[in-house]
């Protein structure tokens, strides 16, 4: 079953789910299930076994940038950061580098600048396509599952989705403009 609901919605829902059984009885996916704004309310209390996607996690990728992002956002804040976090830092990286690139405080010469432009994230290299200004995150697909040493669930048996396999292609786009 495709859960339909984001926002301040999710956390009510995986509680009632885990409250009547629902996950039990019926597998189903929910976009932003696995992310750590919805899971750490529910402690050890949310319901396990449910598929849901966020386009970052702490702990995932294991990379180094990934790893250096976490130590220096635990150091300022005293928590792990979640996905908001992960987008604050991309897109003060894509503004800062197309200013830089741009050379100047000009509107045109931003726009040119960030077309295009890829940056290094924790999640890896993202690029902001010029054909329609979306970045190229990928999406994360997992299943919550207690882990030992957290409080909180967290996902499992993670699936990379490569964000320029399943955007629209610059053509749909353009396609789709006329």
């Amino acid at each position: 079953m495709i859960i339909a609901t984001g926002g301040r919605d999710c956390v009510p829902f995986l509680k009632a789910a885990k409250a009547t059984g629902f996950n039990e009885r019926t597998p189903f996916f929910m976009h932003t299930a696995t992310e750590l704004s919805t899971l750490k309310p529910l402690g050890l209390d949310g319901p396990e076994g449910v598929i849901g996607t966020s386009n970052y996690f702490f702990y995932y990728p294991e990379t180094e940038a990934n790893r250096q992002f976490v130590a220096e956002f635990k150091q300022a804040y005293n928590r792990e950061p979640a996905v908001g976090a992960m987008y604050g830092m991309l897109a003060a990286k894509l503004i800062s580098q197309a200013y830089l690139k741009a050379g100047k405080a000009n509107t045109e010469a931003f726009i040119d600048a960030v077309e295009g432009l890829t940056v290094d994230s924790p999640v890896g290299p993202v690029t902001m396509r010029a054909c329609d200004h979306q970045a190229t995150l990928p999406m994360f697909m997992g299943v919550t599952k207690k882990v030992a040493g957290y409080d909180f669930l967290m996902a499992t048996d993670i699936v990379t989705i490569p964000g320029e396999e399943v955007m629209p292609s610059c053509e749909e786009i353009a396609e789709s403009r006329k």
